[in-house]
């Protein structure tokens, strides 16, 4: 567990309805990304932990950068996200219980260990899942111009380029040279 990530229980009182408010800013992880996106400078984390009977209830507000290349023409595109999350850390003994009573459900839930709990997954399953799949800098864009590589937003409406494609001549004489040369001519 990450210290960044750590926030302690220990001076919230054990007693159901006790409530402790807390602030964090967590450097950015490099596994904060999906192959387009990545989170970038700080993450601010603003919230409450409450004492509950299975556990702490933690209620936050996240708000986080992202910069992500645009699919079509590839320049970065910044932006700033917010999120409400809300999150039940069990005690390990209440968990436990759960599981043995047919509760299956509370396995993949997040445990407090060491009087302390971990909000690395739960930052990270909120701000990755808020990520576009395909980020673009604008609904429109164009893209790269397949002649000459730049951005068609930045090109004049006129630009155009000669199409050589059709000039198959010198790799046709090429071509045949080869040829002849493999065929001992």
């Amino acid at each position: 567990m990450s210290d960044a990530f750590s926030i302690s229980l220990a001076d919230l009182r054990h007693q159901e309805g006790s409530r402790l408010d807390f602030q964090r800013s967590i450097p950015a992880p490099d596994t904060f990304a999906t192959a387009l996106v990545r989170t970038v400078d700080t993450i601010e984390v603003e919230g409450a932990l409450q004492s509950v009977s299975e556990g702490v209830l933690v209620t936050a507000t996240i708000d986080f950068d992202t910069v992500a290349e645009c699919a079509r023409c590839l320049i970065d595109v910044e932006h700033s996200g917010q999120s409400d999350v809300t999150e039940l850390y069990f005690y390990q003994n209440r968990a436990q219980a759960l599981l043995e009573s047919g509760d299956d459900e509370v396995e993949e839930a997040p445990l407090i260990v060491n009087d302390a709990i971990d909000i690395e997954a739960l930052l990270r399953d909120t701000i990755v899942s808020q990520m576009p799949f395909v980020p673009l800098c604008r609904e429109d864009c164009p893209g790269l111009c397949a002649g000459c590589g730049e951005r068609l937003a930045d090109l004049p409406e006129d630009h155009e380029h000669v199409d050589t494609s059709s000039d198959m001549s010198p790799l046709d004489e090429l071509r045949a040279k080869l040829v002849a040369e493999e065929q001992g001519e």
